[in-house]
């Protein structure tokens, strides 16, 4: 069977929008936020209830309400910035979601939300900026931004009519936004853009993985029984002694002159029987390599 024939990499073939029927984590935070941003809009936009319960404020941060600082990420500020927002989220998060897994990337996502927002409110309680009312996705965005360049630095995105290299995207997202802050109709302060962009890129530079700090939560996966290898009876005309039963050991490791497709199919059906994850950061990266070459052979 040849690496294009097995589902994990006729799944990675389909087109931009397809993966939306997956319903990742991605998916998921692009539905959460609509629906919270379509209850903005019916519920009287920035006066809405939504918006004085969810947005970070820092008054209310200071005497306990420390939701705010992880809430504001799923709340809009207009409807062409929420659009722009989300395509960003789903055309970014998607890709690193494929490489890092469901649960990594959604403890990424909600982690650079709330260290973008504490670090403003830090900036606040030392008088760096005033004190005041934010909302809005794009300090974790821009985290998303940056550790998607340092992984795909030259990889070359259409923007209007001009293509040009990720790494360069995000140069101008970062910079875009924080010389942006303050102005007119932008409700993030500077320092907030920056803490969300450095997040990135330590997450990327020292390599964290968050998921190994959150406790799993239990596995439903039902125990499997364990094998034993029989071997067949010998023929009666030999006066040799029947083997007794033997008990399977271990799985054996997969050593490094293993060939690459005898890794992968291993590397799934152990997905298969446990989920995406039971598998370890390197699996994750075989997994993934596998991916993009046969995303290269398709082309």
């Amino acid at each position: 069977m040849g690496i294009h024939d097995r589902d994990y990499y006729r799944e990675s073939a389909r087109g931009m929008f397809d993966s939306w029927g997956r319903w990742g984590v991605t998916t998921w935070l692009i539905a959460i936020s609509c629906g919270i941003y379509i209850a903005q809009l019916a519920t009287v936009g920035a006066g809405s209830p939504l918006v004085e319960f969810a947005a970070y404020n820092y008054e209310k941060v200071a005497v306990g309400e420390v939701w705010r600082l992880a809430t504001p990420i799923f709340l809009g500020t207009g409807i062409w910035s929420f659009a722009c927002n989300m395509l960003t989220l789903y055309w970014a998060g998607s890709r690193l979601e494929d490489r890092y897994g469901h649960r990594e990337f959604l403890l990424f996502f909600l982690a650079a939300g709330i260290f973008s927002y504490s670090a403003e409110f830090l900036a606040q309680l030392a008088g760096v900026i005033p004190p005041g009312v934010a909302l809005g996705p794009w300090p974790a965005l821009l985290a998303i931004l940056v550790v998607y360049a340092c992984h795909y630095p030259h990889e070359h995105v259409l923007l209007f009519v001009v293509s040009i290299p990720v790494w360069l995207l995000a140069v101008c997202y970062v910079g875009f936004a924080v010389l942006g802050a303050g102005g007119p109709g932008n409700r993030v302060p500077f320092s907030a853009y920056v803490a969300g962009a450095l997040f990135g890129l330590f997450y990327y530079r020292f390599e964290l993985h968050l998921s190994g700090l959150v406790p799993s939560l239990p596995s439903r996966t039902r125990a499997l029984p364990r094998l034993r290898v029989v071997r067949s009876e010998p023929d009666e005309s030999r006066n040799e002694p029947v083997p007794a039963s033997v008990e399977a050991g271990p799985p054996q490791s997969i050593g490094a002159d293993e060939p690459f497709e005898t890794r992968v199919d291993r590397i799934l059906e152990k997905v298969s029987r446990f989920g995406q994850e039971s598998l370890s950061p390197e699996e994750r990266e075989l997994l993934f390599r596998a991916s993009e070459l046969y995303k290269k052979r398709r082309k």
